[in-house]
């Protein structure tokens, strides 16, 4: 019988994404209508008061004594001072409540205690000789002589006021008001609303329709997999059919694992290992379903619980688990594809400077919130012998500090959990960097420690059920400690705690290393306002954070949405940059640059071209500048990798922009 598509592991995935969509465009619905009418009328109060600093610039450096003194008005009764100074004044009231029709402005004595100009004075003119009334929010302004705006009733009806006081010699002589009717303002705020609700609505439907389409191509691939995996429980000679992406990287891999298993010499031995790799596989699977569950209903939670929060703060820190549960979901799929990496050979290091110091800081305060959740402590000592920059992969390195600062937060119930590193050169003129991480925690026996290092492996069944994790993290450590040119060691006792040390080699900075390594601070303080860069991408999404990117750094962002389109745009237009997708329709990443270098254009072989794609392997690299693209950044975006792609490019290879 046909299972109904929503009881699908595709049903399911859409259903919850669809969900999650809906909660979101109803509280940005609801959050939108009260913000807007704020910055609608936060937006009347500053034109308002800007108003009133017309006004008084008008007004110049006379005070009304003067005016009055220039027209031989000193001794003259109120009534004629205030005449004098409304003939001399109105033109300016009028002329300003002529250009904003609808508004009130006007000028008022302190002195006379009457106002002086109602603008337009064809209509309020009646107004002048009065004085404000002591219930009048202008008797505020008058009280703290602070311009301010206020609403209520007044004599124009409900209106929102703004009133500035007007100093000369250092004394407050009047005041300046300008107000509006609430009545336009409600109406203005109306039809804002109204604009943004209706594109807030067709970018929803926008959005389910693109969320159906990629989910369904994601939740294929992964239902492939699992399906493939139960295969393989009872027949290794069949194949996982090929995936997309990343995980075709895993299908591979455990194709290739089956296949192995079925090579084996002896029939025995071969059913040996496939019920082991049965058992390994069955019991990943199962953890992999409660590591991808518990953060995924963090999310779902804690969104629930935003959307019924009552203060902004509360919200605030619902949003901030949010977070932190979908990045622990994006570090479990993440260390699903560095063993792939690692199992595949693909797994690359870089080689740049960077600072150890920086590295512990951030280090520590990545861990820090974890480790005093449980109330432990974490001491961080760095001998003196350790430079101030070295030379490696800070990523990589971070990476396995992290997983070992992790684990010994996850088993340590209680006392602390102590980082040390040491450096010493070596005879070949490079640095070992040796790191020892010891904690209080419940330790291991001598068994537990031999399956320690291996993909899958926990001390035993019952340490995944009580502190949980995929099993992978120390076997990627271990690959890539190893890849470093260094080995990792345990040491440790049941209740007792345990010590993982490791060693790596890294290079020494000197001369021109020392420079390179105040780069990636220029890099994230440079802006390319005014410049022209062109994103040929086919994915609607990457556009959006792409241009968002790159927006925010100045720059103006033109869209292609193929290689084709790419290449026509360019030759019709100047540009500072161009980024490349490789996999697009029509015309792909590479044959598009390839165009482009080959083209009669004056600047077809000098326009940086930069890969920004998720074929993010060495031979990407190569193929990427073998079709003529000066670098290569990946996907996800790292906005640090786009700084310093565009730094080395439109900075340190051309000089700075606009030169």
């Amino acid at each position: 019988m046909k299972r109904s598509f929503f009881y699908t592991i595709q049903g399911k995935i859409i259903f919850i994404l669809l969900f999650i969509m809906t909660i979101t465009f109803l509280t940005t619905w609801y959050m939108v209508r009260y913000v807007t009418q704020t910055l609608v009328l936060n937006e009347k109060g500053d034109k308002l008061l800007g108003l009133t600093g017309i006004l008084n610039s008008r007004l110049g450096a006379d005070s009304y004594d003067a005016i009055l003194e220039r027209n031989g008005a000193s001794e003259a009764s109120r009534e004629a001072k205030i005449a004098v100074l409304n003939r001399e004044l109105r033109d300016s009231t009028d002329e300003v409540a002529a250009a904003y029709p609808g508004l009130g402005v006007g000028y008022y004595s302190l002195d006379l205690d009457a106002a002086l100009t109602y603008g337009p004075s064809a209509t309020y003119g009646q107004v002048v000789g009065i004085s404000i009334a002591p219930e009048h929010p202008g008797r505020r302004v008058m009280a703290s002589n602070r311009a301010e705006v206020a609403s209520g009733s007044m004599v124009r009806g409900k209106i929102m006021n703004a009133m500035s006081p007007i100093e000369r010699d250092n004394r407050v002589i009047g005041y300046i008001w300008a107000n509006e009717l609430t009545t336009d303002i409600e109406t203005q705020f109306k039809d804002t609303t109204r604009r943004i609700f209706l594109i807030l609505g067709i970018t929803y439907v926008v959005s389910i329709i693109l969320v159906i389409l990629f989910s369904r191509n994601m939740v294929r691939d992964i239902n492939n997999i699992v399906t493939g995996v139960r295969e393989l429980r009872f027949d290794l000679t069949k194949k996982i059919k090929r995936a997309g992406g990343e995980l075709g990287e895993v299908t591979e891999s455990i194709n290739a694992m089956a296949a192995d298993v079925v090579k084996a010499n002896e029939a025995h031995q071969a059913l040996v290992l496939a019920e082991a790799a049965n058992d390994a596989q069955r019991d990943f699977l199962a953890r992999m379903s409660h590591e991808i569950r518990t953060p995924m209903n963090g999310v779902l939670g804690m969104t629930r619980l935003a959307m019924q929060a009552d203060s902004p703060e509360q919200r605030f820190e619902y949003l901030k688990k949010i977070q932190s549960s979908a990045s622990l979901l994006l570090g479990i799929i993440n260390d699903i594809l560095d063993f792939s990496k690692i199992e595949a050979g693909k797994m690359e290091l870089e080689s740049r400077p960077f600072s150890l110091s920086e590295m512990t800081d951030n280090i520590r305060e990545l861990i820090q919130p974890r480790i005093s959740e449980k109330g432990l402590e974490l001491i961080i000592a760095m001998d003196d012998s350790v430079p101030s920059q070295a030379v490696g992969d800070n990523l990589r390195l971070s990476q396995v500090l992290l997983n070992l600062l992790g684990n010994a937060a996850k088993f340590t119930l209680q006392g602390s959990i102590r980082l040390e590193i040491k450096a010493r050169p070596l005879p070949s003129g490079r640095l070992r960097l040796d790191c020892a991480v010891q904690d209080s925690g419940i330790g291991m026996s001598a068994e537990q420690q031999e399956t320690l290092f291996k993909p899958f492996a926990q001390a035993d069944s019952s340490t995944a059920r009580r502190f949980g994790g995929t099993g992978l993290g120390l076997s990627i450590s271990k690959a890539m400690v190893e890849l470093m040119g260094g080995a990792i060691t345990v040491s440790s006792e049941p209740g007792k705690g345990s010590v993982f040390a490791f060693f790596v080699e890294l290079e020494s900075l000197e001369g021109e290393q020392e420079e390179l390594a105040g780069t990636d601070t220029a890099a994230d303080s440079q802006r390319y306002d005014g410049h022209q860069f062109l994103l040929v991408e086919d994915n609607a999404i990457n556009q959006e954070i792409a241009v968002a990117i790159l927006s925010d750094l100045g720059a103006i962002v033109d869209i292609a949405e193929n290689g084709e389109e790419g290449l026509r745009a360019f030759l019709q237009k100047d540009y500072s940059l161009i980024f490349m997708d490789i996999r697009m329709p029509v015309m792909d990443g590479f044959e598009s640059a390839r165009r482009i270098r080959a083209s009669a254009k004056h600047d077809a072989s000098t326009v940086p071209i930069i890969a920004m794609t998720a074929n993010a392997m060495k031979e990407d690299r190569d193929a990427s500048r073998d079709a003529g693209m000066n670098d290569h950044v990946s996907k996800p975006i790292d906005i640090a990798e786009v700084k310093n792609a565009l730094y080395r490019e439109l900075v340190t290879n051309r000089g700075k922009p606009g030169e």
